[in-house]
């Protein structure tokens, strides 16, 4: 008999969704930057498509803003249309079993956190301190949860997640002693956190005057990019939190190293899901406008760099071609400290003397 040819796993992306049209009635204009309102613009990124997920339709335009240095889609999808970009998106997806290697790896970060910031996340799996160098080799691979790290260290009250997705850090916050609880737009997330026993609210971030200066702590992790009115979302959180308040605040950053490096193929794009990306010195400037002491940490995340070699190759999956490259890059940009980092994250106090 002769050799059979080996069979071959499909790697290619299915692009029939993301290469149909976005529908016309469903998009509007945007005549100006979404953090600074200022008009003036150039063009960034062309004909931009759903490569993160390959679910969403359309070819994106994204503008920089040349007052402010901020990227916007125009046009974008309206508010009425743009959840079609979330038809298959990650937190879409119905809660099932946790199989083992999710239980051995929910068990292993939070055994190497809760060493690595003094505390007690669960669950966990409860290793002796003196044993505690078996973590070493995850250094290198698990990136210091900022939200977690910085609940640790507040004095706990009534906390608000915005935007909790399936509630995993939620589910942390309450486990440190937090009044905890999650807002989220998506139904399926929004149900699949409420299954762990986690009070979670059903809608936008509008529904944050309902909480007018009653949180003592609001994280926004990530979630700034997905809104079409990002300056209004600022002004409700801030008018949630009571007089000195703290605001937990993730973003990509418009003016990281890795935009610079992949241009189109930043995983920091993700359009159209992503309708507008704040550069990192008009986010600060947006945020101290409206009373808040700020202070900055940045973050290149290795995961971030991998998705970017993965979506410029066209993949679906991360191979170890996209992992190098992530790592030489992310050495380079720990290297040159005058470099923005991929992402932005903010801890942000609300001044006790401003009156909102």
């Amino acid at each position: 008999m002769g050799d059979r040819p080996l069979k071959r796993r499909r790697t290619a992306p299915d692009t029939s969704k993301i290469d149909a049209p976005w529908p016309e009635d469903g998009l509007e204009q945007v005549e100006c930057c979404p953090y600074c309102n200022a008009s003036d613009r150039t063009l960034a990124h062309g004909n931009v498509q759903d490569w993160s997920f390959y679910c969403a339709p359309g070819k994106w335009t994204y503008w920089h803003c040349t007052r402010c240095n901020s990227l916007y889609l125009d046009p974008r999808p309206t508010p009425a249309t743009v959840g079609q970009a979330y038809g298959a998106y990650y937190t879409h997806r119905r809660a099932h079993r946790e199989s083992l290697a999710q239980w051995v790896k929910e068990r292993v970060r939070n055994e190497c956190w809760s060493h690595w910031l003094k505390t007690d996340l669960r669950p966990r799996l409860h290793i002796p301190t003196g044993l505690s160098w078996l973590l070493i080799p995850f250094k290198s691979r698990l990136v210091e949860p900022f939200e977690i790290a910085e609940l640790v260290k507040l004095p706990k009250g009534k906390l608000m997640d915005v935007g909790c997705g399936n509630g995993y850090t939620l589910s942390l916050a309450k486990w440190l002693g937090w009044h905890a609880m999650g807002l989220e737009i998506d139904p399926f997330a929004a149900r699949a956190a409420r299954t762990q026993g986690l009070d979670v609210l059903e809608g936008s971030y509008a529904r944050l005057t309902e909480f007018r200066e009653e949180l003592d702590c609001i994280i926004c992790s990530h979630v700034l990019e997905h809104v079409h009115d990002p300056q209004d979302m600022l002004v409700r959180l801030a008018e949630a939190l009571k007089p000195g308040g703290t605001l937990l605040l993730s973003s990509p950053n418009a003016t990281s190293l890795l935009r610079s490096h992949f241009g189109d193929d930043w995983r920091g794009l993700e359009a159209p899901r992503h309708l507008s990306i704040p550069s990192m010195s008009q986010l600060e400037a947006n945020l101290r406008e409206m009373g808040f002491s700020v202070r900055q940490r940045q973050l290149t995340s290795l995961w971030a760099a991998a998705e970017s070699s993965r979506i410029r190759r066209r993949g679906t999956r991360l191979n170890t071609h996209d992992k190098a490259v992530a790592k030489r890059l992310t050495a380079d940009t720990v290297a040159s400290s005058d470099q923005e980092h991929d992402f932005v994250q903010f801890v942000c106090v609300r001044d006790t003397r401003r009156v909102l």
